[in-house]
């Protein structure tokens, strides 16, 4: 699954509050129709024309319209914040409610959200904080990550997601020694070298499924 974030307003009619309440997130300028239907392309000549967008701001704008629409997925995880309060979600399926899509609602784009929990920043791994730090309304995690990887970011003082805890330098020595007591004359020491080995092996199969 891919991981998300989002910064919105604490208050008001698309605030955090409202979401929350309400299991949904909106994203998306109105006046542009249903964007599960536009390229990135089309996106971009609909906020030119009816924003008067160009250049690197229109690009930024175009790609987290389409992010929002298109690259987020049902499964995915969110990370939406008001700057003091933070929710961690499961994304639901983007939808369009045309009766929404004007400058008064302003919530024509939606997804639903599970929340599952809010956050603590204190609690937060710092690879997951620089993520949320970074600028932009709408971000998403520089690589995929499972259920496992993310319990991880969300303790500080859990290794990074993916990372291994013993270099593979390391592992290998140890295995040798591993070994070559398995050949030792004494029995108990060639049995404690086996339990070692294969309680080694189970580690590093575990390691290979987050």
């Amino acid at each position: 699954m891919q991981l998300f974030r989002m910064q919105v307003e604490s208050e008001g009619k698309n605030g955090l509050s409202v979401y929350v309440e309400n299991h949904y997130i909106s994203c998306g300028r109105p006046g542009i129709g249903d964007m599960g239907r536009l390229t990135k392309t089309e996106l971009e000549q609909k906020l030119a024309a009816g924003y008067g967008l160009d250049g690197p701001e229109l690009e930024r704008e175009a790609e987290a319209h389409y992010r929002f629409a298109q690259v987020m997925q049902d499964g995915d995880y969110i990370i939406v914040s008001d700057g003091e309060r933070m929710y961690l979600g499961d994304l639901g399926d983007y939808y369009y409610l045309d009766d929404f899509d004007n400058a008064e609602a302003q919530s024509g784009h939606r997804r639903g959200v599970t929340w599952l929990r809010s956050l603590n920043t204190e609690e937060l791994h710092p690879e997951l904080i620089r993520f949320l730090e970074q600028a932009g309304k709408l971000g998403m995690f520089e690589r995929p990550v499972s259920k496992e990887q993310l319990d991880r970011l969300l303790l500080r003082n859990q290794a990074p997601a993916g990372a291994r805890l013993v270099d593979e330098a390391t592992v290998q020595e140890a295995l040798a020694i591993l070994k070559a007591a398995m050949r030792s004359e004494d029995a108990e020491r060639r049995e404690q070298a086996a339990i070692a080995i294969l309680q080694l092996a189970g580690m590093e199969r575990q390691a290979d499924k987050v």
